[in-house]
């Protein structure tokens, strides 16, 4: 819908210039690396080898209860099992685990806002 106008035309309009505006930046994007790297972040490391790396969870403002969370929800019992944990560019927490069988999870960390009073 674009503006007052509720017809079928005026979202399909939209949805268009939505369409050519995501075509656009992903060629712009995959052509030139330095602009993919000022319009996307990059992947994270949040645990490596069981060691879980303290300043980039407070950059990412992740708190220890949230990676402890993702890291249950992946069936993992203790952040020293994890060989590696990611925060995806897509804001999935990877976690890959285990010694004697690696599994792979994702856990899709739900953004919160907070809550004014007044």
């Amino acid at each position: 819908m674009v503006g007052s106008n509720t017809s079928l035309y005026g979202g399909l309009a939209a949805a268009s210039v939505l369409f050519v505006i995501n075509f656009t930046l992903k060629k712009l994007m995959y052509q030139f690396p330095k602009f993919s790297g000022f319009i996307q972040e990059k992947p994270e490391i949040l645990i490596h080898d069981g060691k879980m790396d303290f300043k980039a969870l407070s950059k990412l403002n992740i708190t220890n209860d949230e990676l402890k969370e993702a890291i249950r929800e992946h069936g993992v019992e203790h952040f020293s099992e994890v060989k590696l944990a990611m925060l995806e560019i897509d804001g999935n927490i990877s976690i890959i685990s285990g010694n004697k069988s690696i599994k792979q999870t994702h856990y899709k960390r739900l953004k919160r806002t907070k809550k004014t009073t007044g």
